[in-house]
């Protein structure tokens, strides 16, 4: 035992940098780490941001927090059949923490702030775990190690995203179960107690990391094979030797039996209740997850040993880093493709490489073993939730699955490159290496986290890895349409459609351009295409009843609407549309009972507010209308067009007071209006509330407020002249009297 320690100080100095204190080492690795990362701190909402942050309603401080217990990740009851399954409360809630610092505004640069952060504090903890693997005797080596994870563009995907918080905190918890787990093993004499609660202790920090991200729970097995071949110096050889499972448990410490226990029994108690919590597995298109729809078990191994392969290259060689792999991304390996497709002898060498590393790492007598046996169990293990082994996931390679995995890989790497300095001659090239390797990565990583600063520059980015997916077409193609560029939208949408011609939201997609475009017949066939392809795809069935509307064809229309919300009970939006084609119809009646299905299920649901007011206002029922113009603004205060409908119905019965709050209210918020017509129209409908009133100097003055922001209001230059007639005529008996009485003073 005594001759090895020499050894490996003896290695660590040979690594070709000074050494420095262990607090400098920190604030290296913390630098540089936030460094790398620097101008993620202005980027937007982009890509998965949309759904799990801005579009989800858990999120929102109104939320009660005890809702996001019964939610996945992106706000979807787990009952729900088109849930993912994904339960991360505590992510959610580290969410919600960022819009309660920011004063209950949603601010991407706080959550990408905190992101940043968090990803240089598992930096750091990195730093300590691999000085623990080298029993605090190797702080170089730990340092170098930790700073290339640091630095590596493979975690761009997981910082710069805000949706890479759920690994972000999973990491920093699980790191931190192995510090405490780590401490209380190496403990010389701990009594039973104290050696419980601390065990238990771990297993609690290993439920919150699952409860931010579900590859949290592995930590546990990593302890565990920690606690056998590293604590207790259990080896492949000495198990071999004692084959029995009795005399297995023999070689254990007691202290370790105790620990192992609680580990196995509270891994399989979290993963029990995990299932419980999903329920039901989550379903998946064909499109998500290629590979796992083939029907053959040997074809499937094939594809999967192909992308484990796709996962190491990119750690190796980050320079194919793409937000998404599915839709022909990768294309699959047929068997009948043998032998004219190449990949498959890529893949019998990948296993015949691996074959040889487990036969290395099991009966090697290599002074390093346990360390890159750790290396590759650390790798291995947390990487196995996305695997397809445990349970089919949805996506072919997502880098961000990569981020503790690489831990384990780039602790292999480095204890490569300390080897390779034992020769003098090699040790002043890997020098030069080290430092090329170190900033070729961070100038990699800063470019990379400057695309996904925006969509549209992440979006183009894809197709230079990835042309042939259909996704990332699809996805340029809306950001495409949202900054106005429609017609280069138009050419993508159908680019996506050429790549796969069964991808239903590319139909429904393009299909609203060019319903916008009134190009109706073209739209009317895509959905139609669409709704036949997935027939409980209620979006498309909604806006197919929009064409057919737009059509005049009401009955078929109304059917479509009605699909529709038999697919998706809670649709406000599809009930709002139902309430226009009745509108249209002429069943009054039916359109506010449609708006009032609308309003109930999403109460802020405004427009559907002012369309009841506006009818009922319409039909002469005011009394009603005021109503629910009240009960609209006890939900939505500050909304502008509330307060102007609401004065408009109290004008007209003859409430002028409370009328003339209302009016200046909507003014007062006009800010919250998009189109200035209606702050126009606000000015001069007050004008007219003031006509009335017999208030002519406010009118005037609110008459020309309006044509001011619009001139071409014909109808308030129709009331101004009125007013200027009738306040001539008022003032002209006033003049005649004056020159009366001049002419008789005369």
């Amino acid at each position: 035992m005594k001759s090895k320690q020499p050894i490996d100080n003896t290695w660590d100095s040979k690594l070709p940098f000074p050494k420095f204190p262990v607090w400098l080492y920190i604030l290296i690795v913390a630098f540089v780490s936030i460094l790398c990362y620097g101008n993620s701190y202005y980027g937007a909402f982009v890509f998965d941001d949309s759904e799990a942050v801005v579009n989800n309603h858990d999120v929102n401080l109104e939320t009660p927090v005890v809702k996001i217990f019964s939610h996945d990740f992106w706000g979807t009851r787990l009952t729900n059949h088109a849930s993912h399954k994904s339960y991360r409360p505590l992510t959610i809630l580290s969410f919600r923490f960022n819009v309660w610092l920011n004063n209950g505004h949603l601010s991407p640069k706080s959550l990408h702030l905190t992101n940043i952060v968090l990803h240089a504090v598992v930096s750091c903890q990195l730093l300590h775990v691999y000085n623990l693997f080298f029993n605090g005797r190797a702080p170089k080596t730990s340092f170098l190690a930790a700073l290339m994870f640091a630095v590596h563009p493979i975690h761009v995907e997981v910082v710069s995203g805000i949706v890479g918080r759920a690994d972000l905190l999973s990491a920093c918890l699980s790191l931190l179960v192995f510090i405490i787990y780590h401490k209380t093993a190496k403990v010389k004499q701990i009594n039973t107690f104290t050696n419980i609660i601390a065990t238990l202790f771990c297993c609690i920090l290993s439920i919150m990391a699952m409860l931010c991200k579900e590859q949290g729970l592995m930590i546990m097995t990593f302890c565990g094979v920690y606690e056998v071949i590293v604590i207790n110096k259990i080896t492949s050889l000495s198990i071999m030797k004692n084959m029995k499972i009795s005399k297995t448990i023999r070689l254990l410490k007691k202290e370790s039996l105790e620990r192992l226990f609680i580990l196995t029994a509270g891994f399989c108690i979290i993963l029990y209740g995990r299932w419980t919590i999903m329920g039901s597995p989550p379903i998946f298109q064909q499109i998500d997850n290629p590979a796992s729809f083939l029907t053959t078990p040997v074809e499937r191994f094939i594809n999967y040993s192909y992308i484990y392969l796709i996962n190491i290259w990119i750690m190796i060689c980050p320079v194919w880093l793409c937000f998404d792999w599915s839709m022909g991304c990768i294309p699959l390996i047929h068997l009948n493709a043998f032998p004219k497709d190449p990949r498959l002898f890529i893949v019998l060498g990948f296993w015949i490489i691996l074959v040889l590393i487990f036969y290395k790492l099991l009966f090697s007598k290599n002074y390093d073993i346990k360390q890159i046996q750790m290396g590759f169990l650390l790798g291995l293990l947390s990487f196995l939730p996305a695997s397809n082994l445990m349970f089919t996931v949805g996506f072919v390679i997502a880098e961000r699955v990569l981020y503790l995995p690489s831990a384990g890989f780039i602790i292999i790497v480095v204890l490569g490159i300390r080897r390779l300095c034992l020769n003098h001659f090699i040790k002043k090239v890997v020098r030069v290496c080290i430092l090329l390797l170190i900033v070729v990565h961070s100038i990699r990583t800063y470019q990379r986290s400057k695309e996904w600063n925006t969509e549209l520059d992440l979006f183009r980015s894809a197709l230079k890895v990835c042309p042939m997916n259909a996704k990332v077409h699809y996805n340029l193609a809306k950001s495409l349409a949202d900054i106005g560029h429609t017609q280069e939208a138009i050419d993508r949408y159908k680019h996506a459609l050429l790549l796969h011609p069964r991808y239903d939201q590319a139909m429904n997609n393009l299909a609203n351009i060019l319903k916008d475009k009134n190009e109706l017949e073209e739209a009317r066939f895509l959905l139609e295409k669409a709704v036949t392809i997935r027939n409980d795809f209620a979006a498309a069935w909604m806006n197919l009843g929009i064409v057919l509307s737009a059509q005049h064809e009401y009955n078929k229309a109304e059917n479509a609407y009605l699909t529709a919300l038999q697919h998706r009970k809670s649709y406000p939006h599809c009930y709002f549309n139902l309430g226009n084609l009745y509108l249209e119809m002429g069943e009054k009646t039916k359109a506010l009972f449609a708006w009032q299905n609308a309003t109930f299920q999403q109460p802020t649901h405004v427009i559907s507010w002012n369309n009841m007011i506006v009818l009922l206002e319409s039909i002469g029922e005011l009394k009603r209308a005021e109503n629910v113009a009240r009960t609209a603004l006890s939900i939505l205060p500050n909304e502008p067009n509330l307060h102007f409908n609401i004065a408009n119905i109290l004008g007209k019965i003859d409430k002028f007071v409370e009328a003339e709050k209302h009016f200046l209210a909507a003014i007062k918020l006009k800010h919250l209006t998009a189109k200035t017509v209606l702050v126009a129209l606000y000015h001069s409908n007050l004008g007219v509330l003031y006509h009335r009133w017999e208030k002519y100097d406010l009118a005037e003055i609110h008459y020309l407020q309006a044509l001011m922001i619009d001139p071409n209001m014909q109808k308030v230059k129709n009331h101004l002249a009125l007013l200027r007639k009738h306040l001539s005529e008022i003032n002209q008996p006033t003049l005649n009297m004056k020159s009366h009485q001049q002419e008789k003073d005369f």
